[in-house]
């Protein structure tokens, strides 16, 4: 092997870690307090995750991620928070600030599935 192919090498190997590294530096800066919601019609797993924990006042980054091969919506009732419809493979990003403790309910607001009126979830805000 010459030395100009060695060098050629390093330099492709280089670039392809330092490419690579800083897409999951930039990735997991952008994914600091933000969380990830999926949906899903009830039979094949409803929100994901359909519980969460949040603190009042604190401003989150809300990423509803429909996996499903039907549309959904979202709706947050005490906030009058809502997304009209996410087709199939589409991404909702939304930023939510609680003003007050206590539990904050949040539906489908799209007939996804026989079982749609028990897709919903909780916000528990401290």
């Amino acid at each position: 092997m010459k030395i100009k192919e060695i060098i050629a090498i390093i330099l492709v190997l280089v670039c392809t870690v330092v490419t690579v590294s800083a897409i999951l530096a930039y990735q997991k800066g952008r994914e600091e307090g933000r969380i990830v919601l999926l949906a899903r019609a009830p039979e094949q797993g409803n929100f994901t995750p359909r519980e969460i924990n949040v603190e009042r006042g604190k401003e989150i980054n809300l990423t509803i991620r429909n996996v499903d091969v039907v549309s959904h919506g979202f709706y947050i009732p005490e906030l009058d928070v809502m997304v009209r419809e996410i087709k199939a493979g589409e991404v909702e990003e939304l930023k939510i600030t609680f003003p007050e403790p206590g539990d904050y309910l949040f539906l489908c607001t799209v007939w996804c599935s026989p079982y749609h009126m028990q897709m919903s979830g909780r916000f528990h805000v401290r």
